[in-house]
């Protein structure tokens, strides 16, 4: 089955008008490194200009990795699809110290517009470069305790994907946090976007997708959202935001994996939560 990866490493935001986590490059290198083994058809990874040569030898050059396999794209962040409106709500003080950015939260979308023969394959999905990391997959899934280690989580398998492929056959996949009592997460987009108000659930936009066709219409539902708020609201949304209102806006569309916490904290009980990890066994 021919499958689509779509991700993006922008690893040199922390500071600028961008926002962006700092000291992620490493991080976003071994992690992808690690989800390409997975085996997808192709993954297409947008960066910068700035960051281009030095992925290009991490992946060709020191790991190998094929250029059919991995194809890397240049793209501009200032060419965003509603950039300026974006730019104009933004404090640009308060974001040159956040650690999220909006442009490639909202491009997780748009960019599926950017290549060509998306509708050549059977699945299309985006997956967080930086996904793969003992931050959220305990000791026992990862590789070593070393430093490389740590992003080698021996879940991403072909196998992993195998499954992800069959279970994506009628509706896409997203992931799904509990946002109620404990593991309250998120708040969300103001009620009236909503059908009805609903936020027990936290849409996690590490990774969702499907049918070309079905990502398409995420694209479109995200779209049509996204303009609504930018044409309403004086302030900005996380992308996760936007998809939890589009999931209880319409949740018979899609294919749920839903997790209670992110990882085992003191005083859970044992075996009653269900960990961000238990999705990928």
């Amino acid at each position: 089955m021919k499958t689509l990866f779509i991700t993006s490493i922008y690893s040199k935001l922390w500071g600028t008008d961008f926002g962006g986590r700092p000291s992620r490059e490493h991080h976003y290198k071994l992690s992808l490194l690690n989800v390409l083994k997975t085996n997808p058809t192709k993954t297409t990874c947008f960066t910068s200009s700035q960051e281009i040569e030095s992925l290009r030898s991490f992946f060709y050059n020191d790991n190998r990795v094929s250029e059919e396999k991995l194809e890397l794209v240049v793209f501009d962040l200032n060419n965003s699809k509603y950039f300026d409106l974006i730019h104009s709500k933004k404090d640009l003080e308060k974001m040159k110290k956040s650690d999220r950015c909006f442009e490639i939260q909202y491009n997780k979308f748009f960019w599926f517009d950017l290549i060509e023969d998306r509708f050549e394959y059977d699945r299309v999905y985006w997956i967080d470069a930086g996904l793969s990391h003992g931050g959220i997959f305990p000791g026992e899934y990862r590789e070593s305790n070393t430093y490389n280690g740590h992003f080698t989580i021996k879940l991403f398998t072909p196998k992993f994907l195998t499954k992800l492929n069959n279970d994506t056959a009628e509706k896409p996949v997203i992931l799904m946090k509990n946002n109620s009592g404990r593991f309250y997460w998120s708040q969300t987009i103001p009620r009236n976007y909503y059908t009805e108000f609903d936020k027990s659930f936290h849409v996690v936009g590490g990774m969702f997708g499907g049918t070309p066709e079905k990502y398409l219409q995420i694209r479109n539902k995200f779209e049509n959202l996204l303009v609504d708020l930018l044409a309403n609201e004086s302030e900005l949304y996380m992308e996760e935001q936007l998809l939890s209102c589009i999931y209880f806006n319409n949740s018979e569309f899609f294919n749920t994996r839903i997790f209670d916490d992110w990882y085992k904290r003191k005083g859970h009980p044992e075996d009653t939560y269900r960990y961000f990890y238990n999705l990928f066994l």
